[in-house]
C-alpha cells in the first residue's frame, strides 16, 4: 500500500479551487479513474482509495487508435477502449484533465471533442467527473505546477509503488487519479 499525505500536500490540496465535484466520498473502498484525454492515444490510471491506509494502484495504460484513421474512427476505437475498461472496474469517481489553453486553436478543438466522448461515457454510467488543470496536477504530484513530464512519471511511480516509470500519458492519468484520491481523502472528515 502506499499513498500517505503529508501535511504541505494536505495544506495544498485545501486549495483545488479548479477542482470540482459533486459528490462527496463516504469512507468506504472506492475505485477512481484517471484520464490523459486524446484524440490518437488515451492514458488511464486507476487507484483505489482506501478508509484508512491511503490509495493502492491497480492499473495504468494506454489506449491506442489507428493515427491514420480519420478523427471520427479514432473517437470509435477510443471509445470501445474506455468503455472496456469501465466495465472491469466499479468506478464511483473519475478525473479528467482539462484542456490546456495554451495550445493552438486546432489542436484545442481535436482535444475538445476527444475529452467530449470521454466526459459523455463517463456519464452515462453515472461516474461522478472531476476536471483538474494540468498545472494543479503538476503541482501537488510533481512539487511544481511547471514540472517537467519526467518529474511527473517519477513523482507518481514513486507514490503509486510502481518499480517502472509508466508511458508518459499514463503516468499524466495515474497522476490525475492519485491527486483526486487526495482530494477525496481530505474532503471526508475524521480519515487521517
Amino acid at each position: 500500500m502506499c499513498g500517505t499525505i503529508s501535511k504541505s500536500t494536505k495544506k495544498n490540496l485545501k486549495t483545488l479551487s479548479t477542482a470540482r465535484s459533486t459528490l462527496q466520498w463516504s469512507g468506504e473502498p472506492t475505485t477512481i479513474l484517471g484520464i490523459d484525454p486524446g484524440s490518437r492515444k488515451m492514458g488511464y490510471g486507476v487507484v483505489e482509495l482506501l478508509p484508512r491506509s491511503g490509495y493502492v494502484y491497480r492499473e495504468c495504460g494506454v489506449i491506442t487508435a489507428n493515427v491514420k484513421a480519420p478523427l471520427h474512427e479514432r473517437l470509435v476505437e477510443l471509445g470501445e477502449g474506455l468503455t472496456s475498461l469501465l466495465s472491469e472496474y466499479d468506478i464511483a469517481f473519475a478525473a479528467v484533465e482539462d484542456i490546456f489553453v495554451g495550445m493552438n486553436i486546432q489542436s484545442a478543438f481535436v482535444l475538445g471533442q476527444a475529452r467530449g466522448m470521454v466526459l459523455y461515457l463517463l456519464g452515462t454510467k453515472g461516474i461522478d467527473i472531476t476536471a483538474y488543470a494540468p498545472t494543479l496536477v503538476k503541482k501537488y504530484i510533481g512539487g511544481s505546477g511547471r514540472a517537467p513530464k519526467d518529474q511527473v512519471r517519477r513523482s507518481v511511480s514513486l507514490l503509486t509503488g510502481l518499480t517502472t516509470l509508466p508511458a508518459e500519458d499514463a503516468a499524466d492519468a495515474l497522476a490525475l487519479a492519485v491527486c483526486h484520491a487526495m482530494h477525496l481523502r481530505l474532503s471526508l472528515k475524521g480519515v487521517p
